[in-house]
């Protein structure tokens, strides 16, 4: 019973800063950014939260993720507003790069079959 409530707080905890991340009004905030997953500890009081930030320039990239960073306490507040628990838990944002990394990969294997075909033609 215990992993059923977690799972379905983890879920709900997604929608939850899914919305939040839409409702941020800071400009410089640009791309695609999204919450992957959240996996909370046993003890409720932790929350790995695992955003995606895709943008072309690494460094842009970066810049965006700190500014998800620095407002922990945004996205902490709107957890504790909906989430009914005895303690709101201590978000622990991390970059998950598996999506930029499948982008990465798409456009080697693209590059790969462009040249295999311009090998053939020749």
């Amino acid at each position: 019973m215990g992993m059923y409530k977690r799972e379905m707080l983890e879920s709900e905890m997604v929608k939850i800063l899914s919305e939040a991340l839409r409702n941020m009004k800071d400009p410089r905030i640009e791309g695609i950014v999204s919450v992957v997953r959240v996996e909370l500890s046993k003890d409720y009081r932790y929350a790995h939260v695992y955003f995606s930030v895709f943008e072309e320039n690494e460094k842009k990239n970066e810049e965006i993720f700190e500014i998800l960073e620095n407002a922990k306490g945004y996205f902490k507040t709107k957890v504790a507003k909906h989430i009914r628990t005895f303690k709101a838990p201590e978000l622990i944002l991390i970059h998950d790069k598996g999506i930029e990394k499948s982008f990465e990969l798409d456009k080697l294997f693209k590059k790969i079959e462009n040249e295999k075909r311009n090998s053939k033609s020749r």
